[in-house]
């Protein structure tokens, strides 16, 4: 199909536009602007806790995600806009290091790195690898929706729950 073409070429063209945006804020926090009244009307009190736990880069990024997801599907039920704003939650047990976040979205290996590989990149790396499972873990352990941690561990699987593909759509583009 000609049309499955072109839109992946659309995609990719978007994420290599988005990549600067995302690297200069990662380097200037103050450039971040997270909305966190706006999450605050979705979270309830335990989930906001670990929202605003959250890097405000990392911040700045979830309100991103789900507006973006939002303005695809205005009729996405609660638990999706509060899944898109803690997505990347599992990320926030570790520093918000800029070279280590910008190495490990160049640096793609398929795996994570062995536990006991004990390098900076090594455990930056088994972080991304890891942060849906993690994330969900956290979002369980502080009393949060069982539904919305299933939707952040899956937002990066191709088979997930009903509306994971939503979140993972325009997750890269954001």
């Amino acid at each position: 199909m000609p049309g499955v073409g072109r839109l992946a070429l659309v995609k990719r063209l978007a994420w290599y536009l988005n990549v600067p945006f995302r690297t200069v804020r990662a380097f200037v926090p103050a450039l971040a602007r997270p909305d966190d009244t706006f999450a605050a009307r979705w979270l309830p009190p335990a989930e906001l806790e670990l929202y605003l736990a959250m890097d405000v880069r990392d911040r700045d990024h979830a309100c991103r995600v789900a507006r973006a997801v939002l303005r695809r599907h205005p009729e996405a039920p609660e638990k999706l806009v509060r899944a898109s704003l803690l997505h990347d939650v599992g990320k926030s047990g570790a520093p918000f290091s800029p070279w280590l976040r910008v190495a490990v979205h160049v640096y793609r290996p398929r795996q994570a790195p062995a536990p006991g590989a004990g390098s900076r990149l090594a455990d930056a790396l088994r972080r991304h690898h890891q942060h849906p499972q993690l994330g969900a873990a956290m979002i369980l352990a502080c009393g949060g929706d069982p539904d919305v941690a299933e939707l952040v561990r899956h937002h990066h699987d191709a088979e997930g729950p009903p509306g994971a593909d939503a979140i993972r759509s325009v997750d890269a583009l954001t």
